[in-house]
């Protein structure tokens, strides 16, 4: 079923960010080309290099890195779909809004193809609740 898609995994800032190493691992044993983009919070749970590592291509964590640039256009254009897993409620309220303050909210405005959102938390609050119900109003 994943044999040969482009899967672009999008990592936000939560405890829940040290599963997207299984999750990474899991989607390239079902023969998925996984590439991941983390939020500069998602780096204090788990660190770029163990995502690379399993998902055999360079993880994006800033737009720009010295002189460096990261194409977050090829980067959306280049996925058959795009997973945001864990999706913390910042990160979902910046969507939302369509705000634009890192990589990975820059990769998903600029998505071309289905992104799917897991949240990372349970029990939600009020404001997150409504949150919630205008996503599934889109």
């Amino acid at each position: 079923m994943l044999q040969g898609k482009k899967i672009l995994l999008g990592v936000s800032g939560s405890i829940a960010a040290y599963k997207s190493a299984i999750l990474v691992r899991l989607l390239v044993k079902a023969g998925a080309e996984v590439k991941v983009v983390m939020t500069p919070d998602a780096a204090h749970f788990i660190t770029p290099l163990t995502l690379s590592t399993l998902s055999k291509n360079e993880v994006g964590t800033a737009i720009s890195e010295g002189s460096s640039w990261s194409n977050h256009v090829m980067m959306g254009r280049w996925a058959d779909a795009m997973l945001v897993a864990p999706a913390s409620a910042n990160t979902l309220a910046k969507m939302a809004n369509g705000l634009c303050d890192n990589l990975l909210l820059a990769v998903y405005l600029s998505a071309a193809c289905p992104v799917f959102l897991r949240r990372q938390w349970m029990k939600t609050c009020g404001i997150t609740r409504q949150r919630a119900r205008m996503w599934r109003s889109y």
